[in-house]
Parts: C-alpha cells; sequence; structure tokens
C-alpha cells in the first residue's frame, strides 16, 4: 500500500528562508539529548507481557507522526510531508555482534503494532544483512545502546543534504530517585526542524510514556 503524502509550497512556507539557508547556504543539523522518564512504561510492560524494544519503538513512531517537522522529505524535487512515517530500526545479532535495519508499519494500535514487530522478528531472525529489505521511502530512524547510560550521543553524518528523516538513540536507562529515566539522542535537519520542534516533539513522547496505560 503507498503512502500518501502533501506538497509544502515553499514559495508560500513561512519557513522559506530557514528551509533554502539550512538546505543551501549553511547546510546542517543539530543533535540533542535528553532523559526521558519512562518510570510507567517499565511496570507496564511487565503487566502487558510485552518487549522493551518495540513497546519505545511505537511510543516514537505515535510522536513522530503527530508532528510534520518530522515527516518530511525531498520526493521527485518538491518538499513533502508524509502522510505518516513508519520506523527503520536496528536489531543486535548477538552471534555475529552485528546488526541489520528491520522496518515494520507504524499503526495506532500498539497490540497490533508490536504484534507486527514479532512478526518481522520471526521473518528476519536468520538473516545477518544490514538491510534485509530496502527500507519505506516514508521512513524514520531508530536505534539503541542499551549498554551505556550516556549523557551525549551525536551521529555524524558525512552528507544528508535533502535526507529530513530524523534519528533516534536509546541509551541504557536506569533508576534516579524514585524514577527510571533513559537517554534518548535527536538528531534532525535543520532544514526542516528547529528546537522549538523538537521541545515540542520531546513533550509529546514524554506525555505518551507517562500515560502509557492509555494504548493498552
Amino acid at each position: 500500500m503507498n503512502t500518501t503524502y502533501q506538497a509544502i509550497n515553499i514559495e508560500d512556507w513561512k519557513r522559506k528562508e530557514h528551509f533554502n539557508a539550512y538546505r543551501n547556504a549553511v547546510k546542517c543539523g543539530f543533535s540533542l539529548t535528553f532523559k526521558l522518564d519512562i518510570s510507567r512504561v517499565i511496570p507496564f510492560i511487565k503487566e502487558q507481557g510485552y518487549k522493551f524494544y518495540p513497546v519505545m519503538i511505537y511510543l516514537l513512531s505515535k510522536a513522530a507522526n503527530k508532528h510534520p517537522e518530522f515527516k518530511m522529505a525531498m520526493k521527485e524535487g518538491e518538499l513533502i510531508v508524509w502522510d505518516r512515517v513508519d520506523p527503520v530500526y536496528t536489531v543486535l545479532h548477538p552471534e555475529t555482534e552485528t546488526f541489520s535495519a528491520l522496518s515494520c508499519r507504524y499503526t495506532e494500535e500498539l497490540t497490533k503494532f508490536v504484534k507486527a514487530y514479532d512478526q518481522t522478528a520471526e521473518q528476519h531472525h536468520n538473516d545477518y544483512r544490514f538491510f534485509s529489505e530496502k527500507a519505506p521511502e516514508n521512513h524514520f530512524n531508530i536505534s539503541a545502546i542499551p549498554w551505556i547510560n550516556f549523557d551525549s550521543f551525536n551521529l555524524n553524518i558525512a552528507d544528508f543534504t535533502d535526507y529530513f528523516a530524523p534519528s533516534f538513540t536509546m541509551g541504557k536507562y536506569q533508576k534516579d530517585g524514585n524514577n527510571i529515566l533513559m537517554p534518548m539522542a535527536i538528531q534532525v535537519h535543520h532544514a526542516v526542524c528547529d528546537g522549538f520542534h523538537v521541545a515540542k516533539f520531546i513533550e509529546t513522547l514524554q506525555e505518551y510514556c507517562l500515560n502509557i496505560e492509555n494504548f493498552k
């Protein structure tokens, strides 16, 4: 099923100058690391019998799909906003100490998403290729470093001209007083996303984590 999108008329767009500046004159992106409170996520997944990683992928996908700045891309010379973006996420192969990038379609229902994640994992569990299949056009990126509780993380992409898909990296969570906090790094292209938009995304993601019981 093809994903639909809406084209942006850059000439009439409120961010025209910013887009052109950060796309052409001063090509740049930026990254930001913050601590996400997942205190309610941990007991929720235990009660429901879910795995941690697919639930976090779901929450990131749900938040990304709420904000148009995280769904932008260039397609056939046009700036577009996808109607839906799907996660491309990394999974580790312990036996080879390598990883693969997999993807499954985002759905509003958590149970359906977790089921799709499990089916994808089963389908590719013996496939050690980096990309087992072509990533969907309407994608964004998720990876995890669950062995490190980092304070800062920066993904260096040599040339990401016109590559507007955001990237998220999760670290090792740990207790901080009565809370459980997990480092989360976000990298975006400045042509389509500013700090203000990242702040709104973080607020949304945190809200979803604190109210995860609503997504049973």
